[in-house]
């Protein structure tokens, strides 16, 4: 996906898909339910609203801290912010929505994957 196509994503499943996918390093299963198995097998069957549930959002976060992410995170959450075309403020930043931090997220990962390459 693009930059634009992440701004532009609304706030509904395919966001929460695309954060339990990319940020979480979930693996999708059929049904409503994201499947985690790390070397210990442990096993994770519920479905995570990222883009409407602050404390899934907050989640994400911390898996991006242990990544190693959050200075690009928080250099993208200022472009998702900042995308709204109203006046930014730091209160803006500390208050960002859910949604907003999913999509910083979605694009900090991308950025590293196109180092990567």
């Amino acid at each position: 996906m693009t930059r634009e196509e992440i701004l532009a994503l609304p706030t509904e499943k395919k966001l929460d898909a695309l954060v339990a996918e990319k940020v979480m390093g979930w693996e999708a299963k059929p049904g409503r339910a994201y499947y985690w198995t790390g070397k210990d097998r442990v096993v994770r069957s519920v479905f995570y609203q990222f883009s409407t549930d602050i404390s899934a959002a907050w989640e994400a976060e911390e898996k991006i801290k242990r990544l190693r992410l959050h200075v690009k995170y928080c250099e993208a959450l200022k472009k998702v912010v900042l995308s709204t075309g109203e006046y930014v403020g730091l209160f803006d930043y500390i208050h960002a929505t859910p949604a907003q931090r999913c999509k910083a997220a979605l694009l900090a990962v991308m950025d590293k994957e196109a180092e990567a390459k």
